[in-house]
Order: C-alpha cells, then sequence, then structure tokens
C-alpha cells in the first residue's frame, strides 16, 4: 500500500479534488539557490502530479536533479500540512491533457495552452510524509 493511502484521515481532504489546495514545489537550481512555485496538482492515489512547460525553473531545477520537497497546506488553516520529499520522474506523454484536467479542476475550464509550448508532467512517489500538527 502507498505511503499516500496510509495517510491519516485527518489529512486526506488535502489531497481531494473538491479542495483545490495548492501544492509549493522546493527546487535547487544550478547555482545551488531555492525555489518555491505553487502548482496545481493531483493524485493517483500513489503519487502527487503536477506539471509545467518546458521553459520554466521548475523544468530546468528538476531535469538536472529530481530530489524535490512539496508542502500542501490546507486552505483556511496555514497551521496545518503535508509535507513530502523525494524524487520526480518526468514525462511529455500525457501531459497536455493531464494540464487541462488541472485546469478543470482549479478553474472549472480547460487550459489554453499557447501554440508550439511543450507540456511536461511529474510523478512524485513520497518517500518520505511528514504532518503538521503532528498525528498523534
Amino acid at each position: 500500500m502507498s505511503a499516500l493511502a496510509n495517510l491519516p484521515e485527518g489529512y486526506r481532504h488535502l489531497l481531494a479534488d473538491e479542495t483545490k489546495a495548492f501544492a509549493w514545489i522546493a527546487t535547487v537550481d544550478a547555482d545551488g539557490a531555492p525555489q518555491l512555485t505553487a502548482v496545481w496538482f493531483n493524485t493517483d492515489g500513489e503519487h502527487i502530479l503536477f506539471g509545467t512547460s518546458d521553459k520554466t525553473a521548475k523544468f530546468r531545477n528538476l531535469s538536472a536533479n529530481p530530489s524535490i520537497a512539496v508542502a500542501i497546506v490546507a486552505p483556511g488553516d496555514p497551521y496545518k500540512y503535508i509535507q513530502l520529499r523525494g524524487t520526480v520522474e518526468i514525462t511529455t506523454d500525457g501531459a497536455a491533457e493531464h494540464l487541462h484536467s488541472l485546469s478543470r479542476k482549479y478553474t472549472g475550464q480547460d487550459f489554453n495552452i499557447p501554440p508550439g509550448q511543450v507540456r511536461v508532467m511529474y510523478t512524485l512517489k513520497p518517500e518520505q510524509i511528514i504532518l503538521w500538527p503532528p498525528h498523534s
């Protein structure tokens, strides 16, 4: 069973589409400086899925170093969150369709992808999960 499936009940809603929480993605750039970005995300029950274009700092950073930290904060309660750490896998297969599904989740409509823009999708299988406040 996956680590996400084992989340305590009081935290599972943070991953639900209805919650519309944002994931804060932390990467490291080529100079070793941290880079932080809020992204739309969803889950397949085992992985955290998110995307970007191939022209962003996220893309450059994760292509060079796939290690990542992610925080998903409860909307309306910034003192409750899930932190995940691990490495991501990257693909272009299905990335545009995934972006449209995320856009429908957050905005109710498909995303307007500029002509020629290359979309990529990341898959994170968490290797470490930290809950705040700590679950007792």
